[in-house]
């Protein structure tokens, strides 16, 4: 059995208690964040860069980084990526709308692995699951994004499903060893969907920071597993 993993997503905490919102994630029995990187350009919307992560990791070493960057690569990818893998992720996601060439795909996969950090490509729910199967056997993990990138607070979009089942069912027939994660509308109900269907890593925004019982939250999430 996959390890089950529950990524609370930044983008949902208060901004103003940034602290006090990630020592919670910790209190619930998660060193994992997901911090999501958008520049008004992939997706609409604006938020985080590397100097508020390097103020997280200064402050919280013991975090596992899962950095997902919804951006338009306009300089080098490797000089892009330089301050945020000073940071020590332990995961890094691209898109595979944004990356567009294979080699500029083959590039971020050999950046992560040069760094030692766990690679993965997210695609859309408008992209086809077949865009990504060139990539699989390089990859440490998929996303399948569940909501339109760009916002959180979004509707779980049940039609993704096949897309978490066509990647669990391929994992299974070639022997490969990639996790399955989703992001987007992610609750106690959707999450228990995409798990059946074969996801391992789940991304939750307002669903964990919302609720008064975080702990029991991430407890419900690894019980998938048992």
């Amino acid at each position: 059995m996959a390890e089950i993993i529950i990524a609370p997503s930044l983008l949902s905490a208060n901004f103003i208690n940034l602290k006090t919102e990630i020592e919670s994630c910790l209190a619930a029995g998660t060193d994992w964040i997901h911090y999501d990187v958008m520049d008004r350009h992939f997706v609409s919307n604006l938020t985080f860069g590397p100097k508020i992560l390097k103020d997280i990791v200064s402050e919280f070493p013991q975090l596992k980084l899962d950095l997902h960057f919804m951006v338009e690569i306009t300089v080098n990818l490797q000089e892009y990526l330089k301050e945020y893998f000073a940071c020590q992720p332990k995961s890094m996601t691209m898109h595979i709308e944004s990356l567009k060439k294979k080699s500029n795909i083959h590039q971020f996969i050999d950046e992560c692995h040069f760094h030692g950090v766990n690679c993965t490509l997210a695609i859309s729910p408008t992209t086809k699951i077949v865009e990504v199967v060139p990539f699989l056997d390089r990859l440490d993990r998929v996303l399948v994004m569940s909501v339109k990138p760009g916002f959180g607070g979004q509707t779980f979009m049940p039609e993704v499903l096949d897309k978490i089942r066509f990647l669990d069912a391929f994992k299974k027939d070639k022997a490969l060893n990639y996790d399955i994660q989703v992001d987007g509308g992610i609750n106690l109900e959707t999450g228990k969907l995409a798990f059946l269907a074969g996801a391992n890593h789940f991304v939750a925004g307002n669903s964990f920071f919302e609720s008064n019982q975080k702990k029991a939250f991430v407890e419900t999430f690894i019980n998938y597993g048992k």
